[in-house]
């Protein structure tokens, strides 16, 4: 699900989770140990994001999942506390983190490409899109902070109201995304500014880093449970 390599004291950890890398429970539980792996490795000074499918990054929460467990209430809220816990550890992480958006990336997967510092995109294919308006599921505090912290307002009301789909290029009008590349450059380009952050002392950029994340992560943990429920209820309408 999860493949971790190493290049220019860069971990390069790569999803591979029938293809559309969706949030199921044993994948959250794959990145999470991805993550402690390159925490604990002096070599990784920096971390760098992506999928192994050219045509996705991930397209967010597992809906089958979702629907088949729809009856056990207890184990869907688990669920969605395993998925902020997620977003929560990457918006900490205390190594310099790099997104590179190979393919698609919806829904919560771009909210998880939002808590990773930086981020670039291939600019031929692949969208950004938040489909929840479409789909019933109004988004968590935590949701809303992150794109607000990570993108320009009229970008993250037009994703946000319309659901609309925008290419590498309009992420990059928006804020969200840094720069676009071809798909053959857009990994070594990440790789590189990668590289770069990682030459920072870890100390001082995990600690800006928290300076500036703080409250969303606590966001995350303290204010979204109390909406799960009501969002899990909406979702599951007739």
């Amino acid at each position: 699900m999860i493949e971790l390599e190493k290049q220019d004291g860069v971990g390069i950890m790569t999803m591979g989770y029938q293809s559309e890398n969706r949030f199921n429970p044993d994948f959250v539980r794959a990145m999470m140990d991805g993550l402690d792996e390159a925490e604990k490795d002096p070599e990784v000074r920096a971390l760098v994001l992506t999928g192994a499918d050219p045509k996705f990054f991930s397209n967010g929460l597992d809906l089958d999942w979702l629907t088949a467990n729809a009856g056990d209430m207890d184990k869907v809220l688990g669920y969605l506390k395993l998925v902020n816990d997620m977003f929560r550890r990457w918006t900490l992480y205390p190594k310099p983190t790099v997104a590179a958006l190979n393919g698609h990336t919806f829904a919560a997967g771009l909210f998880m490409a939002a808590h990773i510092d930086f981020r670039f995109m291939r600019e031929d294919r692949g969208w950004i899109c938040l489909p929840e308006v479409d789909i019933n599921i109004p988004l968590l505090p935590g949701m809303i902070a992150i794109c607000q912290a990570t993108m320009r307002p009229d970008g993250f009301r037009k994703l946000y109201y319309t659901g609309a789909r925008l290419t590498g290029p309009e992420a990059v009008e928006i804020g969200f995304v840094e720069r676009v590349y071809p798909l053959e450059a857009l990994l070594p380009a990440s790789i590189e500014f990668a590289s770069m952050l990682g030459k920072k002392k870890t100390a001082t950029y995990a600690k800006m880093k928290r300076c500036v994340r703080e409250e969303i992560a606590r966001i995350l943990e303290e204010v979204d449970p109390n909406h799960f429920e009501e969002t899990i209820s909406l979702s599951m309408a007739p």
